[in-house]
């Protein structure tokens, strides 16, 4: 089946450890409150984050062990919605999500590729982490890895480096650096957008993932688009993807029947800016309907 002869299940992905972040937690409900399940004619899962942000504190091992255990619930709902028959749209919340999200779409398919817009790669282990900060260790963990418990929540993930495809990349860590110098994962940064267009980087990065015996799944983190467009993210970084341009070129992509599910994720609302639920909303919804079409 493709993305346009499914209903639509959200997955809320309530957290905000990844990135230390606490209004990345409520983000999701934000979004649901502004109508997004409603635009899109959804059903909706909720994972809240067990404890919450709100409760306080926890140690660095603390906060580990409820990330892993937060993505195998996500990773359950991925599946469950799938084999409803429905394709799955996780909404985050941090990009820890993405731990779930990719694991799920291996139980249910196999061997999946990815295609990973972000401005980052997301590809360093602790040991190799500026910030700490889990939410950029996740590729790296469904790669293969990373810590005892990352690999143990992504164990059900099985794509191969040759069958991940980044675009948008424009903030590169040292260490991510390296594994991308192995030359194995396809890299197209924002010059390559610029030199190539987008449509030709994203069509390149189809061609990459659809490698997988399966098929692939698809990953937003909307700070890769600009922050003129998508200020209400953790870490912004000027020269982004055109918001408008990018629901184009999604509309677009071949392929669409291999496409397996999508993530939207590091929506994280300023407490200065009340009108920041609604804009992401409608954001996500032209992302989102570019993929699925007219709602069924």
């Amino acid at each position: 089946m493709s993305p346009q002869t499914q209903n639509i299940a959200i997955i809320s992905a309530e957290i905000g450890w990844g990135s230390t972040i606490a209004s990345a937690e409520y983000g999701p409900q934000q979004l649901l409150d502004a109508g997004l399940a409603e635009r899109l004619q959804a059903t909706v899962i909720r994972i809240q984050s067990i404890p919450s942000m709100r409760d306080g504190a926890l140690s660095d091992e603390d906060t580990e062990i409820a990330i892993m255990a937060h993505a195998k619930r996500v990773s359950d709902a991925v599946l469950k919605a799938i084999q409803q028959g429905m394709f799955p749209v996780v909404i985050g919340g941090d990009h820890t999500s993405a731990l779930g999200f990719h694991s799920g779409l291996a139980r249910a398919h196999g061997k999946t590729g990815i295609i990973w817009v972000d401005t980052h790669p997301d590809l360093n282990i602790a040991e190799t982490s500026i910030s700490g900060h889990i939410h950029g260790m996740v590729l790296g963990g469904l790669l293969g890895r990373g810590s005892e418990r990352m690999l143990e929540a992504t164990k059900s993930c099985q794509t191969s480096d040759a069958h991940v495809a980044m675009v948008g990349i424009r903030a590169i860590d040292d260490a991510e650096q390296a594994w991308l110098d192995e030359g194995v994962i396809q890299c197209m940064k924002m010059d390559a957008v610029h030199e190539r267009g987008l449509q030709a980087c994203m069509f390149d990065a189809v061609a990459t993932a659809n490698q997988a015996e399966a098929g692939f799944g698809l990953t937003i983190d909307i700070d890769a688009i600009d922050p003129s467009q998508a200020p209400f993210v953790a870490t912004p970084v000027e020269d982004g993807i055109d918001a408008d341009e990018f629901a184009r070129v999604l509309a677009q992509l071949p392929h669409q029947e291999r496409l397996l599910g999508m993530e939207v994720v590091e929506f994280t609302p300023r407490n200065d800016e009340p009108g920041d639920a609604d804009r992401a909303c409608t954001l996500i919804v032209s992302l989102v309907t570019a993929v699925t079409g007219t709602p069924v």
